[in-house]
């Protein structure tokens, strides 16, 4: 059993382990920016956060907090929102880059966002690519624990896959070090299992040859063009498609309009195409020629187009927001229509709910998992290709009544938009307390990890 200290004891402590600039406490500038989550509700105003700049300091650290009963939470860039009331122990830190030739693969440390990544591999590899996130500001290990969904996941599968994942690094509960392959239960939870097996510190990843004349962007077309757009997309993924094409479908309004680069509540297709223009504009015409779309497509590299969606970050915090991140199997015309009135529905029933909600359609975000289920914490299911979001929120002023309002209507959100007997699946990146994990992605994860390995 944890001892219980109290606080001046616990932080004299840390101090005795970490050296000055490890320590930031909250009359720091640098407070706020180290702990603050993308879901306003999660923030658990911490006492102090530890930014640890080496492997040693953090394993002293994280073996002394097991001793003890405080409320500690590891945290990246925030966007998983994790949080605790005592401790954060933020590894950003972890930020290094190493580029193996011989073995086609880079050697990263895990507390550094994607964009630093793709700006890394950019300066000594621009020839190459990787599998990373869709979005440059979230961080490397999270994205991983989650699954994680990059452009290339219909040709190379998520992140955390075994031909992308090679390997990790690990501080576990009592402080030691390991690499993952060394045990392997370890590593295959570390791929998609969500977190609390320990605090990866360095990923090994692989990167292959990728054409850096990507034709990507958005195509924005008038709200009115509804049904257009949705037997666009009925069509479009009715027929066999490369694994080098793939598209979003946003839906978004009031203050998020501005963290995907628009000024108006318009329809937005999110176009990706690695064999560049020619192909890319053959295979979206149909988008491009809806009476009033807008082009903003253009030329670019991978680290471009996860340029694209770098304004994420700045409505991090803003919101309480919650979850509903599903793979299905297909998006159908009827299914695109009923999620857009689902979603200007709740403008209906509260405007600043509406504001704050997301829908986005990620259209052949993944594929199967290669080498089978039992390789993956996360065994996503035969088929499941598409990606339905659905994020309702409240702003983050919101009284009681208006966030129990925005939680109940993501719960009904999945039936409302899909049915009741829909066959979809929780992504382990939205995993909330209202999911059951019994009937959920996550539930093989729970039935087959070493108690070894669960830190919390």
């Amino acid at each position: 059993m944890a001892e219980s200290r109290g606080n001046t004891d616990i932080f004299t402590a840390l101090g005795s382990l970490l050296h000055a600039d490890e320590i930031i406490n909250s009359d720091s500038p640098d407070y706020l920016p180290s702990i603050q989550t993308w879901a306003a509700q999660k923030y658990g105003s911490p006492r102090l956060v530890i930014r640890p700049t080496s492997i040693d300091t953090l394993s002293k650290a994280l073996a002394y907090l097991y001793t003890t009963n405080q409320d500690f939470a590891i945290y990246g860039h925030g966007f998983s929102s994790a949080s605790a009331r005592d401790v954060i122990v933020n590894t950003s830190a972890f930020d290094d880059f190493q580029l193996n030739a011989n073995s086609e693969s880079v050697t990263i440390g895990a507390g550094q966002t994607w964009s630093n990544v793709y700006r890394k591999l950019g300066e000594v590899a621009p020839e190459y690519g990787i599998v990373g996130a869709r979005t440059p500001c979230v961080g490397v290990a999270g994205t991983i624990l989650s699954g994680g969904f990059s452009w290339l996941s219909s040709e190379y599968g998520c992140i955390s896959d075994p031909g992308n994942l090679l390997d990790a690094k690990v501080v576990k509960y009592d402080g030691s070090v390991v690499w993952a392959s060394e045990e392997p239960e370890l590593l295959w939870a570390l791929r998609g299992g969500g977190g609390g097996f320990g605090v990866l510190v360095q990923v090994k990843l692989q990167i292959f040859l990728y054409p850096r004349n990507i034709w990507a962007g958005q195509i924005l077309i008038p709200r009115e063009r509804l049904e257009q757009v949705a037997e666009g997309i009925s069509n479009f993924l009715s027929k066999p498609i490369d694994p080098k094409i793939t598209m979003f479908l946003y839906v978004v309004k009031g203050r998020l309009l501005e963290s995907i680069g628009s000024d108006s509540d318009v329809l937005v297709i999110h176009a990706f195409d690695a064999h560049g223009e020619e192909h890319g504009r053959a295979n979206f015409q149909w988008a491009l020629n809806i009476p009033g779309a807008v082009d903003k497509t253009m030329i670019t590299t991978l680290a471009g187009v996860a340029n694209l969606q770098d304004k994420a970050d700045i409505v991090k915090g803003t919101m309480k927001q919650f979850w509903q991140p599903l793979l299905l199997r297909e998006i159908t015309k009827e299914i695109v229509i009923k999620a857009i009135r689902w979603f200007e529905g709740l403008r209906e029933i509260d405007e600043s709910l509406g504001n704050c909600t997301y829908l986005i359609f990620e259209l052949l975000s993944s594929r199967d998992l290669a080498g089978g289920v039992s390789t993956s914490a996360w065994p996503r299911p035969s088929g499941m290709k598409h990606i339905l979001l659905l994020g309702t929120g409240c702003p983050s002023d919101a009284g009681p009544v208006k966030e129990k309002l925005a939680r109940d209507l993501a719960i009904q959100a999945p039936s409302e938009v899909l049915g009741d007997n829909a066959d979809v699946d929780v992504l382990p990146n939205g995993f909330e307390d209202y999911h059951d994990p019994k009937n959920a992605s996550l539930k093989h994860t729970a039935a087959r990890c070493s108690a070894t390995y669960i830190l919390s």
